[in-house]
């Protein structure tokens, strides 16, 4: 467990792994946690870096972010704290978003790109989504809202083969008591989200991922979204729903460790480099 002082957030992050930095960008309402599942394969291949969002979990915001750049100047102040120079730079749903304006701001500071299950414009049909995700929000308690979270990120196949999952990763929702203002923030963030076409240029290597089962963000969009990126991967997870990396880690991350050294490693980014003191932090496994 590890903190960090930036410009308007006590920052939270946890490192696991000896490998290449590899940034891991959580999505809507969700801290660090996310990636439990991922990190034990993931931190094989590289160093994982996790952090918890401006305002959720143990980030605590001194501002509110008004815009997605609030959430890339956080990225690139902590890759600044932990003296990285570049990272390889992973998101999912929001986090993918946030990754987006993060390449388009700071493409000098991005090694690889994954982009999972997210999208890079809305359509009529995305913001009737992300309207229904607030009225959730606003008008559920905390288990109904996380049940329905869960339901919406979850195929059919992984649900009926994994009931009793479903139930533990509902009640791990509710014991971490995500702030309702913070996700509103998120919320509102995204729906500032849209990039001017004009200034969508990433240039970095770019894998995007999407489940065959995803209602929150369909692979359409994401599949979309990868015809504007100039040379990027786009593969469709069958069976997979929202989150094809947490439910299924063991199909997913050798697709992303075999793009990585694909396109080569990074040129001065190596985890051995990363800020004097934060090598022996763990990744820690408390719940945020």
């Amino acid at each position: 467990m590890a903190w960090t002082e930036l410009s308007d957030v006590r920052c939270y992050y946890e490192l696991l792994g000896d490998g290449e930095p590899l940034l891991l960008i959580p999505g809507l309402a969700t801290t660090c946690r996310l990636w439990d599942p991922a990190t034990p394969l993931l931190s094989e291949h590289f160093c994982c870096i996790g952090f918890d969002n401006r305002g959720i979990g143990r980030s605590v915001a001194r501002r509110h972010p008004h815009t997605l750049r609030d959430y890339s100047t956080d990225i690139v102040e902590l890759l600044d704290a932990l003296q990285l120079d570049r990272a390889h730079v992973l998101g999912v749903s929001l986090g993918g978003i946030i990754a987006q304006r993060f390449a388009i701001d700071y493409p000098e500071r991005v090694n690889n790109l994954i982009l999972i299950s997210c999208s890079h414009f809305f359509t009529p049909y995305l913001r009737q989504m992300s309207l229904l995700l607030a009225h959730g929000l606003r008008h559920f308690n905390a288990e109904t809202f996380s049940r329905m979270m869960e339901l919406l990120a979850t195929s059919p196949e992984f649900h009926d083969a994994h009931p009793e999952l479903f139930e533990r990763r509902i009640a791990d929702k509710c014991a971490r008591k995500i702030d309702r203002r913070a996700v509103g923030a998120q919320l509102r963030c995204l729906a500032r989200s849209e990039f001017v076409p004009e200034e969508y240029r990433i240039t970095a290597p770019t894998l995007v991922l999407a489940g065959e089962y995803d209602p929150i963000i369909p692979g359409c969009y994401a599949r979309k979204m990868a015809d504007m990126i100039a040379g990027s991967t786009f593969r469709l997870i069958e069976g997979a729903g929202h989150n094809p990396l947490v439910d299924e880690p063991e199909r997913i991350v050798p697709i992303i460790e075999r793009f990585v050294h694909r396109n080569g490693l990074s040129r001065n980014a190596r985890a051995k480099e990363i800020a004097p003191g934060t090598e022996a932090s763990a990744w820690g496994g408390v719940q945020s």
